[in-house]
């Protein structure tokens, strides 16, 4: 029996919670397909409907939705909490859709980003995380423990976590805090995954761009303050409103285009050409902002203590600036970001990344399967 990974069937399921989970696994996807792998993309929401549009020739599964609520004040621990016992649930019809999935489809290998309950017994299972804990509140973070044991007691079903970081000590370069290691797991620091790359532009076209992301109601919150905001701006302006469903623009006078959606080819122009990116300061932005090397103003979400923490941490370090989303005044936030902060000040490379979790793929199968034949 051959352990080629060009002759595997492969499920990869993505949670939907922006796009950002989606948009990080999109370049294992499109390595995978460019070698042949037979795929099978598993996801839900806005999330599927990204994946179905970037990529051409796959089967897809459609996965039930965690439904996380979050409130217009932003995401409340103490509310999180009280939707664990759907989230358990969640979790549990995942795993059992996979595992009928896997059985009647003779999947030889599970990838997971960030859903608990994607893996099967007796095939490899491979998990997909930046996030080794969750970040407290201040005057909760003597319960972090509770989090990070919720996360260990799922990663042990796992054969490997992929981190998509590099490691450095005992964390990640760009996660810090987020992926501190322990012990007791085997964990892969493969280095950032991003769905758009850098380019040379002759001339930078784009004066913003703002790109507006992350689950309701503080996408549509966040949407609203920057179409009033964007009015007083001079130059080239664009809009991402991250709304895959949708597709009619909007030209506005005074060089302003709002685009609901844009593919990642598109995305990945944009930013080559903005002097400045307004966005989340969401894991998967981070990774992008790290391969294209471009300046951001980062607008946490409300209440989302991970973008919170990223956003205070480049913002010490000097690399990005931040404000809160109802501090957020453009004309004064995008002078200080262009002015005072400087960016990433390493190159980081998506392709290594990726052929780094190629060979892991193909020597998780190797091992499952015992046989040493590694064809590429």
């Amino acid at each position: 029996m051959t352990t080629s990974i060009k002759k595997s069937k492969i499920l990869v399921c993505v949670l939907n919670m922006g796009l950002g989970h989606a948009s990080r696994c999109l370049p294992v996807i499109q390595d995978l397909k460019r070698i042949g792998t037979y795929l099978t993309i598993a996801s839900s929401g806005r999330s599927l409907i990204f994946l179905k549009q970037e990529i051409e020739q796959a089967d897809f599964l459609e996965l039930p939705d965690y439904e996380l609520s979050y409130s217009n004040k932003g995401v409340s621990i103490l509310g999180l909490i009280r939707q664990v016992p759907v989230l358990l649930k969640k979790i549990q019809t995942e795993h059992q859709i996979v595992g009928q999935f896997v059985a009647s489809h003779s999947i030889n290998l599970v990838i997971s980003d960030h859903r608990y309950g994607c893996y099967a017994e007796g095939i490899p299972s491979l998990f997909i995380t930046h996030q080794l804990r969750f970040i407290a509140p201040k005057f909760l973070r003597g319960f972090e423990f509770i989090g990070a044991a919720f996360n260990r007691h799922y990663h042990k079903k796992y054969n490997t976590v992929i981190i998509p970081d590099l490691l450095i000590q005992d964390r990640g370069v760009l996660s810090g805090r987020l992926s501190k290691i322990n012990g007791e797991m085997k964990y892969f620091f493969c280095g950032p995954l991003s769905s758009i790359s850098r380019s040379d532009t002759p001339e930078k076209e784009i004066d913003l761009l703002v790109s507006i992301s992350g689950p309701e109601p503080q996408r549509s919150v966040f949407e609203e303050i920057i179409r009033e905001q964007i009015q007083e701006i001079e130059g080239e302006r664009v809009v991402l409103l991250g709304k895959p469903e949708r597709s009619e623009k909007e030209h506005l006078g005074g060089n302003l285009t709002i685009i609901p959606h844009a593919s990642r080819s598109v995305l990945a122009e944009l930013f080559n050409k903005s002097k400045l990116i307004v966005t989340r300061s969401g894991y998967s932005t981070v990774m992008e902002l790290a391969e294209t090397g471009k300046k951001a103003l980062f607008v946490p979400t409300p209440g989302q203590t991970e973008q919170l923490y990223l956003a205070e941490r480049f913002k010490k370090n000097g690399w990005f600036y931040s404000v809160e989303q109802d501090e957020l005044d453009l004309k004064r936030d995008i002078r200080i970001a262009m002015d005072k902060f400087s960016g990433f000040p390493r190159e980081f490379s998506t392709h290594n990344s990726v052929v780094k979790i190629r060979e892991l793929l193909q020597s998780s199968l190797t091992r499952a399967m015992g046989d040493k034949k590694i064809d590429y």
